[in-house]
């Protein structure tokens, strides 16, 4: 009978048993990191089917958006008649998210549900996309961990608005075209050419992906490029131009030409983009950039579409009005560079074999953006629990403003949202065009001036200000307007509550 080797007191464990200790240590460690993850998304989920107003401004006016096209009030507006508003993305969410609530979902909850399930499918794409570029399961874990502890991630993945949406269109496309790198199956080419365009017609800034897989192909196989190149160029402006057709020009007008906001605050909105992202994603960034000098060809493209998401978000946050959601795909494409990275650099392998290497190091900023963003995301659950009831009083309490015949210009949405299902003009935008001359203010002045507007919600004591708002991120009113209001209207009610809304009505003289 073969004798069984046991250590005595004092020495150690033979070296198999210790790594096989340190791998479940991992393993566990990994599996407590995720259920924290889980129970963050599970805690946005249900504030998502309890909450019933509006978490942004921009919720609102896509979820009035989707209401009149799925009733029929029209879609794609000219931008010299009434209705004063635009819809400044593509068709895809408007779409989907308007006949949900037209099937019986409330109003934002439809557009909600289809944020939520594409931050879950994008997640599903992480990993289902490294598994193509690594074998590594711990990697593939550790970047699916990453983007589902990202709070930015989660809080517009359950905001009824484009972005999760067109980032896991854009995402798909990728990975199905990681697929055809590995099979070499023409399908699977045709597919993500479909995804992307699907992506651009849901948020046109959604180009990196399909700029990623052009300049692969042409690197890896010059005459597929052409055809998926010009193929999908095609597909993509056949359906722009009947789309836009179809709506008499105006898809042009409200996606493109009222999209291009002034740029006049570059420095100083880049500086809030940066801030954030150095904030909350510079563990993720440091990761992702270690791997550089170990990047094999097989995961090239991975980082090549990181560096084009990167340029587009580079362009495109410094407009005036954007916010944190342009920051979506880059940061779920840095994930999945963070995940290569570690599979790269061996940093599983040197971990649990207590190798002494700087790879072990990255464990630092690894967990600090895990406990930093989960704790991000607790505050954000709880913001919003704290404020839906004092938002329910302030809608609640327009009701009867809001309820009367004729056009009402309002710049407290969410009350548009529960009892009129349309808006007639959109404050911001509307001064945004006015002022850059794509809007004639003509219309609306004499309206004003007549009086024939029941009802004037705005976020400001007009009668109390002097001088026209300068800060083009305040909405306001051109001053044309707010003259005339001053001279034909008075402060009806003010509302307090999470806006303080003013109330102003036509004077009786």
């Amino acid at each position: 009978m073969a004798a069984t080797y046991t250590a005595p007191p004092n020495e150690a464990p033979p070296q198999s048993a210790r790594a096989a200790a340190r791998e479940r240590t991992c393993r566990r460690t990994l599996r407590w990191i995720g259920a924290i993850v889980a129970l963050g998304l599970a805690s946005h989920f249900a504030v998502l089917l309890w909450a019933r107003h509006e978490f942004t401004v921009v919720e609102a006016i896509v979820a009035l958006h989707s209401s009149m096209l799925a009733n029929g009030w029209g879609f794609y507006f000219d931008l010299n008649r009434y209705p004063f508003t635009v819809s400044p993305y593509g068709p895809v969410f408007y779409a989907v998210s308007g006949y949900l609530h037209k099937w019986g979902l409330p109003p934002y909850l439809g557009g909600r549900m289809l944020s939520f399930s594409a931050l879950l499918v994008a997640l599903w794409f992480c990993w289902r996309g490294l598994g193509y570029l690594t074998r590594n399961a711990y990697a593939r874990a550790s970047s699916v961990i990453l983007a589902g502890s990202t709070a930015n991630l989660l809080f517009w993945g359950t905001v009824g608005q484009v972005d999760m949406l067109a980032a896991c269109l854009s995402l798909a496309a990728f990975t199905v075209f990681l697929e055809y790198r590995e099979w070499r199956q023409v399908r699977a080419l045709v597919f993500s050419g479909v995804l992307v365009i699907l992506a651009v017609l849901t948020k046109q800034t959604a180009l990196a992906a399909g700029a990623a897989i052009g300049l692969t192909l042409l690197m890896e196989d010059r005459k597929r490029a052409a055809w998926w190149i010009a193929g999908t160029a095609a597909a993509g402006a056949t359906v722009l131009w009947t789309l836009n057709i179809v709506t008499h020009g105006h898809y042009y007008d409200d996606a493109f030409v009222a999209n291009i906001a002034p740029f006049h605050m570059i420095l100083y909105k880049l500086r809030q983009h940066t801030e954030y992202l150095v904030l909350t994603g510079s563990g993720v960034l440091v990761v992702a950039c270690a791997g550089l000098w170990r990047m094999s060809r097989r995961v090239a493209p991975l980082y090549l579409y990181a560096g084009l998401v990167s340029g587009v978000w580079i362009l495109t946050a410094p407009k005036i009005g954007s916010d944190l959601n342009y920051q979506l795909e880059m940061m779920l494409v840095l994930c999945m560079c963070a995940g290569c990275a570690l599979d790269q650099l061996a940093f599983f392998r040197s971990l649990l074999s207590a190798r002494r290497t700087w790879v072990t190091l990255l464990q630092v900023p690894l967990l600090l953006h895990v406990v930093l963003n989960v704790t991000l995301t607790a505050r954000t659950v709880v913001e919003r629990a704290v404020l839906e009831p004092f938002k329910r009083r302030e809608t609640e309490a327009l009701k009867p403003f809001i309820n009367r015949p004729g056009r009402i210009l309002s710049a407290q949405f969410d009350s548009l949202v529960y009892y009129r299902g349309r808006m007639d003009v959109e404050p911001y935008i509307y001064s945004l065009l006015v002022r850059v001359g794509r809007t004639d203010p003509t219309p609306l002045l004499r309206d004003i001036l007549e009086k024939r507007l029941p009802t004037v919600i705005l976020l400001e004591d007009i009668f109390q200000r002097s001088a026209p708002v300068v800060d083009p991120e305040v909405l306001h009113m051109p001053a044309a307007q707010i003259e005339a209001l001053r001279q034909k209207y008075y402060i009806a009610a003010h509302i307090e509550g999470p806006y303080g809304v003013y109330v102003y009505q036509p004077r009786r003289d």
